[in-house]
């Protein structure tokens, strides 16, 4: 197990000194992932876990009489590099992504609040995710003085795109982006909003003209659930002769979704406009664009609910980004670990936190797999 440990960080350096060094950094970063399993999301949190659990990690590291301190935990995640650190989060999701169907990419920024130190920004990453299979492909830090556009080019050449639908939010409506995707041999669905105006304004002119709507292609699904009502159409249509002049990459069609939402007695209309690389099929459009909205229901709504990610005030960037990816190391196990029993993250992390056999099970299946 303790070969397993170092083959899985092996290729992040160990910038502290040998000296007084009582911990492997293998131990100190394995332990910080297990805890993550068991939902503990601070670095006193890892120490108070590591110590209940002394005997239990004993078996599996290199452990002194004592355990870690808070003070080692956060050294360590703030010293280490995070570059470094995501390669082996990379390669632990790409073994275990490549059985799996992931067609559909979205990607989407989320800020980590109370994360920055003295009077700076919070660090915001933009993150991948693989709806089908519930699973954080890639994470990039977007640069201070920069936005998210920038971040998302370097967040493609993360993965292979080839035969992949992108999702993306108005950020991502730029040509240069579009142009990376179909070149990488991918498709793109983004939405447009303001920032790309002339575009947005004539693609929504034309999709909202009362009798050109009845020549779209159609498609209209409609939800119930918890007293709420839901009816989404979507209107999809390739001629787009118009958009001529605006000399897009790989555009094919344009559409629009239309959700109407009825509870207690109260009905909201809300459109979203499109454009899009693939040919138009109005009930695919709907679910690719239905599926874009998994990245924040399901990852960024669990990071903050479920792992408390904004309530952990880690303020140094390192530790901070660090954190993050172990964060999303453990939910990406934790949504394999979902059983037929349809126990949720936080049920699973709860039974980890009781059980280190169950734990240790989780591990052993997909960590070591």
């Amino acid at each position: 197990m303790q070969q397993t440990w170092q083959e899985i960080f092996s290729s992040v350096s160990d910038a502290r000194s040998h000296r007084n060094q009582k911990y492997a950094l293998e131990t100190i970063l394995g332990i910080a992932i297990i805890g993550g399993l068991a939902g503990i999301d601070s670095f006193s949190g890892l120490a108070d876990f590591a110590e209940s659990h002394h005997s239990d990690l004993k078996k599996y590291f290199d452990l002194p009489a004592q355990t870690p301190s808070h003070d080692t935990f956060q050294r360590v995640l703030d010293a280490i590099s995070p570059q470094e650190f995501y390669a082996c989060f990379h390669e632990f999701t790409r073994r275990i992504s490549r059985t799996f169907s992931d067609k559909i990419i979205s990607i989407d920024g989320k800020t980590i609040r109370n994360s920055g130190a003295d009077g700076e920004s919070s660090l915001h990453l933009v993150n991948a995710w693989s709806e089908a299979n519930s699973l954080v492909l890639a994470q990039v830090k977007v640069d201070k003085k920069s936005n998210e556009i920038t971040a998302i080019p370097k967040i493609l050449s993360l993965f292979d795109v080839a035969g992949k639908i992108i999702t993306i939010d108005a950020m991502g409506a730029q040509r240069q982006i579009c142009s990376q995707i179909v070149g990488a041999g991918g498709d793109y669905v983004i939405a447009l909003k303001g920032n790309q105006g002339t575009l947005h304004a004539d693609a929504k002119l034309f999709l909202d003209d009362h009798f050109i709507e009845k020549e779209l292609l159609q498609h209209t699904e409609n939800d119930k659930a918890h007293g709420r009502l839901e009816a989404r159409s979507a209107f999809v249509t390739e001629d787009i002769g118009f958009l001529r002049d605006h000399d897009w990459p790989g555009l094919k069609s344009i559409g629009k979704v239309v959700a109407t939402v009825t509870k207690k007695g109260v009905t909201t209309h809300e459109t979203r406009y499109y454009i899009a690389s693939l040919p138009a099929d109005a009930r695919r459009f709907g679910e690719i664009a239905r599926a874009h909205w998994g990245i924040e229901n399901k990852l960024h709504w669990r990071l903050d609910v479920v792992a408390n990610e904004d309530s952990a005030c880690i303020s140094n960037e390192n530790a901070a980004e660090n954190m993050s990816l172990i964060r999303k190391w453990a939910l990406n196990i934790l949504h394999q670990a979902i059983d037929k029993k349809g126990r949720s993250i936080k049920s699973l992390q709860r039974k980890a936190a009781m059980s280190f056999d169950f734990l240790a099970s989780i591990v052993n299946k997909y960590l070591h797999a």
